[in-house]
């Protein structure tokens, strides 16, 4: 079964178990996990504490089921796009079900988070990140943006809309430590300590049993307790080390000022942060590129995660009838008769109008 899920008194474990997908999270996986997570909300029932993890494997969840968005798309002929638009409402619902939780949810990212499987995690309310940890929100390299709620999360990292705006325009990698830096995980533990963790998770979800709930500053400090015993030096994280530059390119209001602020500083040192950025924002979708810097600019002034998933519900529809989003899957994954890994030979980018209407669509009800 693709999700595996194990109970002890007061704690549920889910565990994601595509190990050879990379845990991509698929339709089927949605459909297991909304209903338990709406059943375990119960005020008087016996689940005071939820952890979710991957089974063994590199990858927590490497991201949606781009293979069946891409066969979905109604760009390809139409074949069937409200096959795509109904997986993005389930799983759009699954990620605020996951911000609202009244019980505490732990997410255990020991590898591979992108896409999808951030969906699955950075809503809850801990994170943990290890060494292992490799996040990414790489939508706009093809042709997708970084939806699962990407235009609430982003803009509220640490750095606020400039920092969102970078992670989520150029799909940059973050490993475990600047993970936890930047707020995408909320706590740091070193893998080998994964174990002594779980087992203090058990135990705090056995007391919130007889207690009633877990005391959430209590769990915040056992986790953070166990990462003290690592904390040693640490190397000055990305923000520490390019933060500031980071926000004098990201901070524009105008796309096409941001990326010409990031192309000038690589010009100046090709091997920086800014020589990745500016080769990462030449690989992406134009439209993408564009649709993502105004989604962030809106979703930072949204009120909630439901306001920013129901104006991303918009955007996934445009989306889907987009051919930059047919060809960039096809790209990564060797589709269409195409080469893996060739270069995309994208659509020109939105002007005003075309731009506005990326945000007009179909309601998604909760």
């Amino acid at each position: 079964p693709p999700l595996l899920v194990a109970k002890a008194p007061g704690l549920r474990v889910v565990d994601l178990n595509r190990p050879k997908a990379l845990n991509a999270l698929n339709e089927e996986m949605i459909d297991i996990v909304y209903p338990l997570i709406q059943d375990w909300q119960r005020k008087d029932g016996d689940v005071k504490l939820v952890v979710l993890r991957a089974t063994a494997g590199r990858a927590f969840c490497a991201g949606g089921d781009i293979r069946f968005l891409h066969d979905s798309s109604a760009s390809l002929g139409g074949l069937n796009p409200n096959k795509a638009h109904e997986f993005f409402a389930k799983e759009y619902k699954l990620n605020r079900e996951l911000g609202n939780s009244n019980i505490p949810i732990v997410s255990l990212i020991d590898g591979i988070v992108m896409g999808g499987g951030v969906g699955l995690s950075v809503h809850g309310q801990f994170r943990v990140a290890t060494e292992n940890t490799l996040f990414a929100m790489p939508e706009t390299g093809i042709g997708f943006f970084p939806d699962v709620g990407g235009s609430y999360f982003l803009p509220r990292l640490s750095g606020g809309l400039p920092m969102g705006q970078y992670l989520g325009l150029t799909g940059a990698r973050l490993g475990g430590r600047d993970a936890h830096a930047v707020g995408v995980a909320t706590h740091f533990v070193s893998s080998d300590r994964i174990e002594m963790l779980e087992g203090i998770l058990a135990e705090l979800a056995n007391q919130g049993l007889n207690a009633g709930s877990v005391n959430q500053d209590v769990l915040a400090s056992s986790i953070a307790a166990i990462n003290s015993i690592d904390a040693q030096k640490q190397e000055p994280s990305f923000i520490e080390r390019d933060g500031e530059e980071i926000t004098s390119c990201f901070g524009h209001e105008d796309v096409n000022d941001v990326l010409e602020a990031v192309a000038q500083l690589a010009d100046k040192n090709p091997d920086s942060w800014a020589g990745k950025a500016h080769k990462a924002l030449k690989r992406g979708s134009p439209t993408s590129i564009k649709v993502t810097h105004e989604l962030l600019r809106r979703g930072a002034a949204l009120p909630d995660l439901g306001a920013c998933l129901q104006l991303e519900y918009k955007v996934a529809q445009r989306f889907m009838a987009h051919p930059d989003f047919v060809k960039g899957v096809s790209a990564v994954l060797g589709l269409d008769g195409g080469k893996k890994g060739a270069p995309v030979a994208w659509g020109p980018a939105p002007t005003g109008d075309e731009l506005e209407e990326f945000f007009i669509g179909e309601e998604l009800e909760f």
